[in-house]
């Protein structure tokens, strides 16, 4: 052990925990900073993509008529992929329309990224779910692909992407659907 004097110690602990601190801040700050901005850019993105209403219901009378608004979520994803800053990309889109933005490290975003989130956006936004939380009906492979097509994905990076993701276990596709797998949350 070394033979420092205790109370030596101890300031410099406290010179160590002071600096810790302001660049505690200073972190926070900057996240939150980044985050005010990535906010902008998909707040641009939702305002270009706009979003789709559809008639939901009407009184027996006919005299008062429900609407859902929601965003095409597919359609959002493919915008911000054009849109987010280099190096960052959407890593997952919610049933409730909640996303995550994902730093990937690099000062680009690698496409296979990008695709792999239009293409997740897809199987999200065609997914339908009953009440109680399951899985009514799911996408055709086809379905999924001419999508991200219409979302400006070239077809083989499409399909070279989807298999990607089943081997990876994010979507399983099977007899020509696609159902989300196990790790469709986390990637």
């Amino acid at each position: 052990m070394d033979d420092t004097p205790l109370h030596e110690r101890m300031e410099a602990y406290e010179t160590v925990a002071s600096e810790a601190a302001k660049a505690g801040r200073k972190r926070d700050e900057t996240a939150a900073e980044i985050g005010k901005r990535l906010a902008a850019t998909v707040t641009d993105a939702v305002e270009r993509e706009g979003a789709n209403v559809e008639a939901t219901g009407r009184s027996a009378d006919g005299h008062r008529y429900r609407f859902t608004a929601r965003l095409d979520r597919a359609a959002l994803v493919a915008a911000l992929t054009e849109t987010l800053p280099d190096g960052f990309v959407v890593s997952h889109v919610n049933t409730d329309g909640t996303l995550s933005v994902e730093w990937t490290g690099d000062d680009r975003t690698p496409s296979k990224r990008e695709h792999g989130a239009i293409l997740k956006a897809v199987i999200a936004e065609e997914l339908v779910v009953d009440g109680d939380g399951l899985i009514e009906s799911v996408p055709t492979r086809d379905r999924v692909l001419a999508r991200a097509v219409e979302l400006g994905v070239d077809e083989d990076d499409a399909a070279s992407r989807l298999s990607r993701l089943a081997t990876l276990e994010v979507v399983d596709l099977d007899d020509g659907y696609v159902y989300p797998d196990d790790n469709f949350s986390r990637y």
